[in-house]
């Protein structure tokens, strides 16, 4: 397996974790590992273009600028992986945690949406039930 197709199944797994936690109660610990997918989807993007970046922000804007600018992917996902950085900030050092289980669980959705996306673009679906093969299992996601 190569590192793109790694980083992908690291994402999918993280998401799997973040819903896992969501039920038990844990948004803020959710919400961290939901940030994480959406940023290894983005260096698994950025490293199909041979691209590698070593802080978050680096990440964040050169997904933006190789990405979002060209519309390579629709710039939502630019949007969506600024503002999960956003909420995991608040959520790895607040102590009090402002995030309702909803916009928990719509930052979820719209992460897998993104690693969907990526994954097709990169010809690289990742093994993960939950995001693959949802209608296979009969399950929808929804909880």
């Amino acid at each position: 397996m190569n590192e793109i197709h790694l980083l992908l199944e690291k994402a999918a797994r993280s998401l799997d974790v973040a819903k896992d936690l969501l039920r038990e109660g844990h948004s803020d610990f959710a919400t961290s590992r939901t940030y994480y997918a959406c940023f290894y989807t983005a260096q698994a993007l950025l490293l199909s273009k041979d691209l590698e970046f070593s802080s978050h922000s680096q990440v964040i804007a050169q997904y933006g600028y190789h990405f979002s600018r060209t519309k390579i992917l629709s710039p939502e996902y630019h949007r969506l992986l600024a503002k999960a950085f956003d909420f995991r900030n608040l959520a790895d050092y607040q102590t009090e945690v402002a995030l309702s289980a909803e916009a928990v669980e719509e930052l979820i959705e719209r992460g897998r949406e993104f690693l969907r996306a990526a994954s097709s673009y990169l010809g690289d679906p990742p093994g993960d039930e939950e995001t693959s093969g949802e209608a296979e299992s009969g399950e929808s996601g929804a909880d």
